[in-house]
């Protein structure tokens, strides 16, 4: 077996196949510190270990290759692969073969992590064994074989990991919504929308899908829906089965009957795209046998994960918030709307194929300033010509210094980027982390100036922070 990638994700895969008895070569492009950390580990377990580059003599003899996220499909050795007839799987498919336990698989371009944790917390609050797992953080592989497996498993999954399923097949499919994103890898929305698809490739009249009412008829028109049974929601508009708000409540709609969540105004995360995947979760908790007043208890004290629309400081009047994670226009409109009063926005990065005028109509609504930074700022100034004012900024402490600058009491400085990180992070939780020091430091140099001595006297220190 071969293992492209020792990322987390990898490096769980080739763990489980030595686990099963597998004999398992390793190779990764990186020879960064922590990728050589990893490889010493798999190594002690016995693999074969490749750092520096995926060179066709390492492969050769693979009967199956198990390809990372992260590895470009285009690389010559996995058409090379693909050419030769070798089966190439995602760490997910691997994981699924040595799965016994139910399923639930969420995907969609926002939202995903925030879900899969609330979906986990709604399971185990009603006495479930559940484990959260996939792009969350913890690989699939790590929670299946050798007796590891929850009663219920909550798998986070990625269209780039969906691309290389075969036999993947979740009891209950749950995709939250699809915008553009990752147009750097695929030609076209409708091909990301294809691998999207992959998560109802196998479904049975035994399985279900809980998709957007909004989305339903574009799934349909792909073949995606077939037996299985279908739930939808919808934070707007009534559904024919499923949950939906309705006179101010989260409601679900089951088998005849109509039973309140919670009131919409006691859901304690931002925004009404969180308003939506709460509705995905109350939809698929339900089917887990989850009493809907459960699922409410949970919405009341269930906060908003770091680097998603996470509060940070308010600072004489001026709130800021992380919002790091947002690595897609699509994310960024919808922050911009959880947000009440003027925004001064700080966006940029590295450039994933975007067209960033579509953020024009609502940043002209809601934002004062926007600061630029990274690899996507010259592209991102043009897209939003003429809809606000625009400055760059060579690192993110400056930006944050610009943006506080131009902030008023009632404002909020938000960090919300629309792009990845990878220009200058190597993840979007390394982003968060700086523009949370940046903050805060910035924060510490002020109330020092304002109680530093002057002329004999101490300044009244002025209070805020909270």
């Amino acid at each position: 077996m071969l293992v492209l990638g020792i990322g987390a994700s990898g490096a769980a895969a080739a763990a489980l196949l030595v686990r099963e008895g597998a004999v398992v070569s390793c190779s990764d492009l990186s020879e960064a510190d922590d990728t050589r950390r990893r490889a010493s580990r798999l190594k002690a377990m016995g693999c074969r270990i490749e750092l520096g580059g995926h060179t066709e003599r390492f492969a050769r003899g693979a009967e199956m290759v198990i390809i990372s996220p992260g590895i470009d499909p285009s690389l010559h050795l996995v058409r090379e692969m693909t050419r030769r007839g070798v089966p190439l799987l995602s760490e997910i498919e691997l994981a699924y073969r040595f799965c016994s336990r139910p399923i639930v698989a969420v995907t969609g371009t926002n939202g995903k992590t925030t879900t899969v944790a609330l979906m986990e917390r709604v399971l185990v609050r009603a006495g479930r064994n559940a484990v959260a797992c996939g792009n969350i953080g913890t690989p699939f592989s790590d929670v299946v074989g050798a007796g590891r497996e929850p009663e219920i498993v909550v798998c986070e999954v990625s269209s780039f990991q969906l691309e290389r399923v075969s036999r993947f097949k979740p009891w209950i499919a749950v995709v939250l919504n699809v915008a553009d994103d990752h147009l750097d890898r695929y030609p076209r929305t409708e091909d990301y929308r294809k691998a999207k698809a992959m998560i109802f490739r196998n479904q049975d009249n035994g399985d279900w899908a809980i998709v957007s009412a909004s989305e339903r008829a574009g799934w349909e028109r792909l073949g995606a829906l077939g037996n299985q049974s279908v739930l939808e929601f919808s934070a707007e508009g009534e559904v024919g089965e499923g949950a939906c708000v309705r006179e101010g409540l989260l409601v679900v709609k089951w088998r005849g009957k109509m039973v309140a969540v919670c009131p919409r105004e006691e859901v304690l995360l931002s925004g009404d795209h969180n308003v939506e995947n709460a509705l995905a979760v109350a939809a698929a908790a339900t089917i887990c046998g989850v009493k809907p007043e459960a699922v409410g208890e949970e919405l009341r004290i269930f906060r908003s994960l770091p680097h998603r629309m996470e509060p940070v400081v308010t600072w004489n009047g001026v709130g800021f918030i992380n919002d790091s994670k947002a690595n897609n226009p699509d994310a960024v409109i919808h922050a911009l709307r959880a947000v009440t009063g003027p925004v001064i926005l700080i966006a940029g990065g590295k450039d994933k194929g975007f067209d960033y005028s579509v953020l024009r109509g609502e940043v002209s609504k809601r934002v004062k300033t926007v600061v630029l930074i990274g690899e996507a700022r010259e592209k991102m100034r043009r897209d939003l010509g003429g809809a606000v004012e625009t400055c760059c900024a060579k690192s993110l402490a400056e930006a944050v210094r610009v943006a506080a600058e131009r902030a008023a009491p009632g404002d909020t400085v938000m960090l919300s980027p629309a792009c990845s990180s990878f220009d200058m992070y190597s993840n979007y939780e390394e982003r968060g982390e700086e523009f949370k020091r940046s903050v805060m430091k910035l924060m510490t140099n002020k109330k020092a100036q304002m109680t530093k001595p002057s002329g004999g006297k101490r300044k009244t220190q002025i209070m805020g922070v909270g």
